[in-house]
C-alpha cells in the first residue's frame, strides 16, 4: 500500500512540475486595427495552465481586458475606448503563462486611428479640435434625413432640405463638385430632425444641444458654443464689444479689430465660406429667395422675442462669416436653408 501511495504522489508531482516547466500559450489574433471610435475585439486563447493578461504599453490607447486571468482555454474581450485625439494610439496586451525561466507569452497589438474624420450616411467628414477645445466638423453636412429628398426648389419649405447655391447663377444646384464643397442647406427643423411646425412658443428652448441629423455622439452646436468660438453674438452677455468687458472669451476674436475674424478660424482649419449662400424666408412678405452671398451655419438655440424671452422669434442663432472678414453670431429664420456643422457631444461644455 505504501508503495502504491508513493507512486501516486510521484506521478502527481511529475505532472505538476511538468506542466510548470512546459507551459504553452497561443492566441488566434495578434493584431487589430481600431478606428478612432474604438470597439470590442475577441481573442481566443489556448493555454495548458493558468494565465494572466496585462497592458504592457502604458499611456496610450485605453484598453480594458475581460477576464484578466484564467486557467486553460478562454475567450477574452478587449475593449478599446474612443480616441479623441488627432494622433494615432497603440497598446499591447500581453498574455503570460508559467514562471521564469519557463514563462511563455502571446501578445496582441491594438493600433488605433486618430480622430480626423467621421463617416456618416456614406460620407467621410473631416473633423478637428479647434482652439475652443471642442471637436467640430470642418465640412458642411450633406446628409439626407430619413423621409426627406434634397430639392432644387427653394419653395420646398415643408421638405426643408436643399441642394447648395451656385454662386454664379444664384440658383440651387445638384452639381456633385458643388455639393462636395458646400454640402446641403437645411431648415432648423430639418436639422433638428423634427417635422415642420414642431418648434413653437412652448417648446423652443428644449432643442438646444439636440443631436438632430448629426451622428451618434455629436450634436447641433449651441449658442454658447459658437459664442465661445467666434465671440460676438446678438446677445448682450456674449457681446465682446460691451463695457466693462466680455463675459465670454473666444479664440477667434480680434480685440484690436473688435470683431471675430474668419481668417483666424480658417487658419485653425474651420473652413468657413462667406459665399456659401442660403435659402432665405421673409416672415412678413412670405417670399423665398436664393441668396448667393452671406453664409449661415445653424445652431440648435432658438431666438426668443426680445420683449418676451418666453416667446419664440421664428429664428435660430447661427454663425455668419461676412465678406468683410468678420465671423460673428447672427439670427436665421427657421424656415430658410442654412449649412450645418456638428460638434462632439462628449466635449460639450
Amino acid at each position: 500500500m505504501k508503495k502504491l501511495f508513493f507512486i501516486a504522489v510521484a506521478a502527481l508531482t511529475f505532472a505538476l512540475t511538468g506542466c510548470e516547466k512546459n507551459p504553452t500559450i497561443s492566441i488566434d489574433e495578434s493584431q487589430f486595427l481600431v478606428p478612432a471610435a474604438g470597439g470590442e475585439y475577441l481573442v481566443n486563447l489556448t493555454c495548458n495552465t493558468t494565465w494572466t493578461a496585462e497592458i504592457s504599453v502604458a499611456s496610450t490607447a485605453q484598453v480594458t481586458v475581460e477576464p484578466e486571468f484564467g486557467s486553460g482555454n478562454a475567450q477574452v474581450k478587449l475593449t478599446v475606448a474612443e480616441n479623441l485625439s488627432e494622433n494615432p494610439l497603440a497598446a499591447v496586451v500581453r498574455f503570460s503563462a508559467g514562471v521564469a525561466p519557463n514563462a511563455v507569452f502571446a501578445e496582441v497589438s491594438l493600433n488605433q486611428a486618430g480622430l480626423t474624420s467621421v463617416s456618416w450616411g456614406g460620407v467621410d467628414y473631416k473633423v478637428k479640435k479647434l482652439a475652443d477645445g471642442n471637436i467640430w466638423f470642418v465640412e458642411n453636412l450633406r446628409y439626407v434625413p430619413e423621409g426627406k429628398e434634397v430639392s432644387t426648389d427653394p419653395n420646398a419649405l415643408e421638405n426643408g432640405v436643399w441642394y447648395p447655391v451656385d454662386y454664379a447663377t444664384k440658383t440651387l444646384t445638384d452639381n456633385a463638385d458643388t455639393v462636395a464643397k458646400k454640402g446641403f442647406l437645411y431648415s432648423a427643423e430639418a436639422a433638428l430632425g423634427v417635422a415642420p411646425g414642431t418648434v413653437n412658443n412652448n417648446n423652443f428652448t428644449t432643442f438646444e444641444g439636440a443631436r438632430g441629423i448629426c451622428p451618434e455622439g455629436w450634436h447641433i452646436p449651441t449658442l454658447d458654443e459658437i459664442a465661445h468660438l467666434v465671440g460676438r453674438v446678438a446677445v448682450s452677455k456674449y457681446d465682446l464689444k460691451q463695457t466693462p468687458g466680455p463675459v465670454a472669451e473666444a479664440p477667434y476674436w480680434d480685440k484690436e479689430k473688435a470683431a471675430s475674424q474668419t481668417t483666424l478660424a480658417n487658419a485653425d482649419g474651420f473652413n468657413l465660406d462667406n459665399k456659401n449662400g442660403h435659402v432665405s424666408f421673409n416672415n412678413s412678405t412670405k417670399k423665398v429667395l436664393v441668396q448667393n452671398t452671406f453664409s449661415y451655419y445653424l445652431t440648435s438655440t432658438a431666438v426668443p422675442k426680445s420683449a418676451d424671452p418666453s416667446v419664440f422669434n421664428d429664428q435660430f442663432y447661427a454663425i455668419m462669416p461676412m465678406a468683410t472678414g468678420t465671423c460673428n453670431g447672427a439670427a436665421f429664420n427657421h424656415k430658410g436653408g442654412a449649412a450645418v456643422r456638428c460638434v462632439k457631444t462628449k466635449l460639450l461644455k
